[in-house]
């Protein structure tokens, strides 16, 4: 394990604080874009956060509540994003519903996603704690001694996240609810953003790694904005009629089943190893004797 370990660890987080204030300040990127690259920001942060998990003296869980808090309220205003997006390609190739409904659907969607983004960042001035955070943290960054985590701490994190993935995906399988499928998307997310980081030590196993994980939570994250879109179809109607929502919500469960289709097969190959033989590997490439 390289000796600068730490070093690139307090590195790679200051380098998501500062896009937090980037894109919490920006004037001239669309707020859609902002919010979508600040929640992305904000899960890999906390992240690469875990791996200091063994110090909760200097890193108090305030900083894991307020990133919580701030993931959540970003997911609210870039769900409303996503179903704009959806509708659009639901409705790109539907010739069963009046062009007029559609259009309206359209901008019942539209003026949705501007008003939540209106209400949920610029009114309640949602940027300005974020910059705040960004700041205290920043502080706290620059007096944590750069041999911290040990090469046993982060291998252990590591080891932790594959082994809740790993858990997340027996409970997997071909009619697992949206629920149980975004649990796995979450822990494999927080695992691909693991894996990018230490990838350096060994470039060649890690990579592939986390161009497998990638594609795996992209199709995850899909399935989700499927479902999220759906519920907020049935629940809102958009003044279509049962008929019309019955059609929408076939093209929907249809896009999930292909997905799905593609996604099961990459889970079973990703996961082809056990926890206990994953540990053998990392102790292998840290090069950690085995006791």
């Amino acid at each position: 394990m390289p000796q600068n370990a730490g070093k690139r660890l307090v590195e790679a987080i200051g380098k998501q604080l500062e896009r937090i204030e980037y894109f919490s300040s920006a004037e001239n990127i669309s707020p859609n874009l902002a919010v979508h690259e600040l929640r992305k920001t904000f899960k890999r942060m906390r992240a690469l956060l875990k791996f200091y998990n063994d110090f909760p003296v200097e890193f108090p869980p305030e900083f894991s509540t307020q990133i919580k808090y701030f993931g959540r309220s970003l997911s609210i205003m870039r769900e409303t994003f996503v179903n704009l997006q959806l509708f659009e390609k639901v409705a790109a190739t539907n010739t069963l519903i009046a062009e007029r409904k559609i259009k309206n659907a359209k901008e019942k969607l539209t003026d949705r996603n501007k008003e939540i983004i209106e209400r949920g960042f610029f009114e309640s001035e949602t940027y300005l704690p974020m910059q705040k955070f960004a700041g205290n943290l920043q502080l706290l960054m620059e007096n944590i001694a750069i041999s911290l985590p040990s090469v046993n701490q982060i291998i252990g994190q590591l080891e932790y996240s594959y082994k809740q993935s790993f858990d997340n995906y027996l409970k997997l399988g071909p009619d697992s609810d949206a629920i149980i499928i975004h649990e796995l998307r979450k822990k494999l997310k927080q695992l691909y953003y693991q894996f990018d980081f230490i990838r350096y030590v060994h470039p060649r196993f890690f990579r592939l790694k986390t161009y497998h994980l990638n594609n795996i939570t992209e199709q995850l994250g899909e399935d989700h904005d499927l479902f999220v879109f759906l519920t907020d179809l049935i629940e809102n109607r958009y003044d279509f009629t049962d008929e019309e929502l019955q059609i929408l919500e076939n093209q929907v469960q249809h896009l999930r089943e292909i997905n799905r289709i593609k996604l099961f097969p990459r889970l079973k190959q990703f996961f082809s190893e056990q926890p206990e033989v994953f540990n053998l590997k990392l102790q292998e490439i840290f090069k950690v004797p085995v006791v």
